[in-house]
């Protein structure tokens, strides 16, 4: 099997990076960063979302063990590192399945496994509708809107007053980003979770350019005319998952200062 470790720049995590590189090829693994089968991330939730987005198309197993900060989203910790290698190296290793969001932007499409991000340009105001399968909702004036996913829902999601999901989960998750709300404009003001075969189209965006952020990318969006819609795709990654990880104590450990 051929496989690449993505790590951070940080001596511990760059050490125990090359224990795992160096026990993988003398069982037989080759180190290519070309096509791996095998990517492993050795760093935070940053270092894992990266990865994702550089090989993602390819289809490897991804595996993640934190060396950065919170590391929610990663499923082993620093004092797992032989777990790591030992799952790894198991024929009967756990994998979990997680489907990406993708977003069409002037027939154009962008995926995310976390969340997309819609912001206005240069600190201003942008006003847009919001469509839920072609079913007008809402039309918002305020700093932007999220969507993200059921493993999004922990990140920006969650700091901007949407909802914590389970990661269990499949669902789309739609939040307001800082709406006004006066007798000129109202809105739900409220996180909305839909079911995972709902699209989420926003149009009609006035100025009409904005920032997307998505995941650990962002582009500025210039002269959007068309709608842009939000979907949970067809494609999924694959993880090793690893099988002492409890989330509900993993979900204390990560946001309760005890």
């Amino acid at each position: 099997m051929k496989f690449f470790i993505s790590t951070i720049d940080e001596l511990d995590a760059q050490k125990e990076a090359s224990i795992i590189k160096n026990k993988l090829i003398d069982n037989g693994f080759i180190y290519d960063e070309r096509e791996p089968n095998l990517v492993i991330s050795v760093g935070g939730d940053g270092t894992f979302l990266r990865s994702i987005q550089k090989y993602y198309k390819i289809n490897p197993l991804f595996a993640n063990i934190n060396f950065g900060n919170l590391g929610y989203l990663c499923e082993y910790s620093t004092k797992e590192v032989s777990e790591l290698i030992n799952d790894i190296l198991d024929i009967n290793h756990q994998e979990k399945e997680v489907s990406l969001l993708v977003a069409t932007i002037k027939g154009k499409k962008a995926y995310a496994i976390n969340e997309f991000r819609i912001e206005a340009a240069q600190g201003s105001t942008i006003t847009f509708d919001v469509h839920i399968n072609g079913t007008f909702l809402e039309k918002i004036k305020g700093d932007g809107c999220l969507v993200s996913s059921s493993i999004g829902s922990s990140g920006m999601s969650r700091s901007i007053g949407g909802a914590l999901v389970d990661n269990e989960i499949e669902m789309i998750q739609f939040v307001e980003k800082a709406p006004i709300n006066n007798k000129f404009y109202s809105s739900i003001h409220s996180p909305y979770v839909l079911n995972k075969d709902k699209v989420i189209t926003i149009n009609n965006l006035k100025p009409n350019s904005c920032w997307l952020f998505y995941d650990c990318k962002s582009v500025f969006l210039e002269n959007i005319s068309d709608p842009i819609s939000f979907k949970i795709s067809d494609k999924k990654i694959r993880f090793l998952k690893n099988k002492r990880n409890n989330y509900i104590q993993k979900t204390r450990e990560a946001f309760l200062n005890e």
